[in-house]
């Protein structure tokens, strides 16, 4: 915490161009602890950026686990874009029209998928980690292949060829 909050300060004023995190961990955490850093400011994007709601009385399930588990099985994604988990459809909507993919907690099992800020489709509790690992992974593909852009909720809607006309 130390850290972020002194480094971030001077990274965020822009000064420096290096940075070595030190923790009472395995040396891989102090990189992915640099790089959430450098994210968080807006620095360096790389992988999946994931944000998520806190605990509260209204998640239609467990946003931490399921965050905590789509974060190991995301951390071979390298293409930078943005993934929403939200526990429910309070915030939920709101948090996903501001990123690729997004999830919002529903009743009965089931639970809304944005793509691009936009809803899409629902999916089962029972499948729900399998298939936002396999958006993402499709999405990423896409992005590298120059076939899709992440999504930038704050750009210019693109014209269409009717309305050019």
């Amino acid at each position: 915490m130390k850290s972020a909050i002194g480094m971030g300060s001077l990274l965020w004023a822009g000064i420096g161009d290096t940075i070595r995190v030190s923790l009472s961990a395995e040396p891989e955490q102090e990189i992915k602890v640099g790089f959430e850093m450098l994210k968080s400011l807006g620095l360096r994007t790389r992988g999946v950026r994931v944000v998520s709601c806190p605990s509260c009385s209204r998640q239609g399930f467990d946003v931490i686990r399921t965050v905590e588990a789509l974060e190991a099985r995301l951390e071979h994604i390298k293409t930078p874009m943005s993934l929403s988990i939200l526990g429910c459809v309070v915030n939920g909507p709101g948090e996903a029209r501001e990123t690729d993919i997004g999830l919002t907690g529903g009743g009965a099992g089931k639970h809304m998928v944005y793509l691009r800020g936009v809803t899409d489709h629902t999916v089962e509790s029972d499948n729900m980690l399998d298939h936002i690992v396999r958006l993402v992974e499709a999405k990423a593909a896409e992005i590298e292949a120059g076939e899709a852009t992440a999504f930038d909720p704050h750009a210019a809607p693109a014209q269409t060829a009717e309305a050019a006309e």
